[in-house]
């Protein structure tokens, strides 16, 4: 199976908004805001109750918003564990994606073996799992390095071959989750820190896995550090946060990864993005 090259943007609502018909404003909002760039893949991860409601809006009109869940049951369907929520339960909802282990979940209690357990019921039905790795804080001596190591070997542990091309990876590094500064974290850490993704997937599953494997981008995203994310930092879409809760936001991100641009393929992000910073150059040597 070929990487699909569109550049995946995956809207996290978390506990957002307060009722469904809100939900339902948002969310036909940014249908109409990603209308004008259809080159994207586009998924809201809504909370649980708006998931159905907001997939019979998804294909509705010229372009199709997907819709996930932002966690499923390690549970199979059918037992005793109130409160819980099956994977295929999500799936047979509307749902496209799930996210599986992000910070906010492990700090809740989800650990390797959780997380695995549940990658494994996403991969039992249609959906893929949008798989959240990310260490607390950075340390000098390139400790937090083995920590992603051991949380890709353990989330995807059970994975098999032929299943890994429904993966997708998620770093979201949670020293930047919430910043407002807008330099969470630099393209060049960033782009250093896919890389060494890639070298942990293929020393454990092999290069073709590895080369295949979609990985996001999540923490403190932005309008104004959306593009140099995903150009220099050469991640494949972004998770995006509170960024995502209201079109207007979210409509600006789309603005400004679809500039100019057909296909939005990070090889044509990357030469619109190299063209405006030349231009930004010439201008300055000419005052």
């Amino acid at each position: 199976m070929k990487k699909n090259k569109k550049v995946l943007l995956v809207g996290n609502w978390k506990m957002n908004p307060v009722t469904l018909a809100d939900a339902r404003k948002r969310f036909a909002a940014i249908k109409k805001s990603a209308q004008a760039h259809k080159g994207f893949d586009v998924a809201i991860c809504p909370p649980f109750p708006f998931i159905a409601p907001l997939a019979e809006m998804s294909g509705k009109g010229k372009i199709k918003v997907a819709v996930g869940a932002q966690d499923v049951s390690s549970f199979e369907e059918g037992l005793s564990k109130t409160g819980e929520v099956g994977a295929q339960m999500v799936a047979s909802t509307g749902a496209s994606y799930a996210i599986v282990g992000h910070s906010e979940r492990r700090q809740l209690g989800d650990n390797g073996q959780t997380i695995a357990l549940k990658v494994q019921q996403v991969l039992k039905t249609k959906m893929q799992p949008i798989v959240c790795i990310g260490e607390k804080e950075r340390d000098t001596d390139g400790g937090y390095l083995e920590i992603i190591k051991a949380q890709i070997k353990e989330a995807l542990s059970t994975v098999s071959r032929s299943q890994f091309h429904e993966v997708i990876v998620a770093y979201e590094p949670v020293w930047a989750i919430g910043r407002k500064d807008n330099v969470a974290i630099t393209s060049y850490d960033l782009h250093q820190m896919v890389v060494y993704i890639k070298k942990c997937i293929r020393e454990m599953w092999g290069e073709t896995i590895s080369s295949m494997t979609k990985i996001l981008y999540g923490g403190s995203v932005t309008a104004d550090n959306a593009e140099d994310i995903i150009v220099n930092g050469e991640v494949d879409g972004l998770l995006i946060g509170r960024a995502s809760w209201d079109a207007k936001s979210f409509g600006e991100i789309f603005d400004v990864l679809g500039k100019g641009e057909k296909t939005n393929s990070k090889k044509a992000l990357k030469k619109s993005f190299t063209k405006a910073k030349n231009n930004k150059k010439n201008a300055a040597k000419r005052k």
